[in-house]
């Protein structure tokens, strides 16, 4: 039976949002800042993919963040007994978080919607780590926004009238969160 070392997910999980947000090349990384790149004109496809890619960027990256901090925001999924067994060898916190929880399969391991991720940075994560409480103020309000705004509309269905890039949007709203989000995860 095959076994996966998740020793390394929050760091695999920061470079996975990383690549989700720049994936569509209107945003771009370097040195730990997300920055706007450049904005060709995209067809109404890829348009949306941006802001599904850049939502789920943001949840992976606030999960990654959760999980740097050892803050455990993940549960066990029942009937889930099958495919690669789990362990994490050289991340003793991890360890036994999957041991607390009796998760022996990857796919036993349920992450939660980015609305649990939130309320568990609001209650634990934000007063354990050394980081302004305007900021975090901000990350939670800036989360409720694109919860209400774009992530479920974009995730599951194809409306065309959003099928371009609003370029206020991605400069007062999916940059800076993206970006205190990163702050967070160097915190």
């Amino acid at each position: 039976m095959t076994t996966v070392d998740i020793s390394a997910l929050d760091r695999e999980n920061h470079d996975y949002a990383v690549h989700l947000a720049a994936k569509q090349q209107i945003l771009s990384y370097q040195n730990c800042v997300f920055r706007l790149a450049d904005i060709p004109g995209k067809d109404p496809f890829e348009a949306v993919d941006f802001w599904r890619n850049a939502s789920l960027a943001a949840e992976v990256l606030l999960k990654a963040c959760l999980l740097r901090h050892r803050i455990p925001f993940f549960k066990k999924r029942a009937h889930a007994e099958y495919g690669a067994k789990v362990t994490s060898h050289n991340n003793v916190w991890l360890a036994q978080t999957l041991e607390s929880l009796q998760i022996t399969y990857i796919a036993q391991i349920n992450t939660g919607t980015i609305s649990t991720a939130i309320r568990t940075a609001e209650e634990t994560l934000f007063a354990t780590v050394a980081f302004d409480p305007e900021k975090a103020k901000l990350i939670s309000e800036m989360i409720y926004i694109i919860i209400r705004t774009r992530r479920n509309r974009n995730s599951h269905f194809f409306f065309p009238n959003q099928g371009h890039i609003e370029m206020v949007e991605v400069e007062m709203l999916y940059l800076p969160l993206l970006n205190l989000l990163e702050a967070l995860w160097n915190s």
